[in-house]
């Protein structure tokens, strides 16, 4: 496998990021939780609440979002915030294709987020996980990361 090229998200890239977000979030994130426990929430999926929330970061982040591209295939990308009054450059989002995990791909996503937060002037990087993120869980501290707290979420039918 050729290694993969990390560039800017383009518009024409959004279809092939919703995609992977749809497949690779699955028991990895909160909505995932919610809709496991208590159902579809008013007709929608965990899916169409993830994606949402991806494509709000591709349309208001733009410029801190980056895919990664093999033999002319996203297969990965990642998606940031800047926070300048703070320093901090924030991964919003990231996931690579399930044929493609394993590869080393969300490395090197994660560390072009890192690499455009230092350019953008941010001295420091956030980034979370649910604790059933094993993959996440080990990747973050290889690249510096420090587990500062852990928090917990309720939700509740009203």
């Amino acid at each position: 496998m050729s290694a993969p090229v990390i560039r800017r998200c383009k518009r024409r890239d959004r279809k092939a990021v919703l995609r992977i977000t749809e497949e690779s979030f699955g028991g990895f994130c909160l909505d995932s939780n919610i809709e496991e426990r208590f159902g579809q929430l008013a007709g929608t999926t965990w899916r169409d609440r993830k994606r949402a929330g991806v494509d709000y970061d591709l349309r208001q982040n733009a410029e801190h979002a980056f895919v990664a591209e093999i033999g002319g295939e996203v297969v990965g990308y990642v998606c940031g915030r800047i926070y300048r009054s703070t320093g901090i450059g924030h991964v919003a989002n990231m996931a690579v294709d399930p044929d493609y995990q394993g590869r080393g791909i969300g490395r090197s996503l994660l560390e072009k987020a890192l690499e455009h937060f230092r350019e953008c002037g941010m001295r420091y990087a956030r980034i979370e996980t649910l604790e059933q993120n094993y993959k996440g869980r080990r990747l973050y501290p290889s690249l510096g990361f420090e587990e500062v707290g852990r928090q917990v979420f309720y939700f509740r039918e009203l």
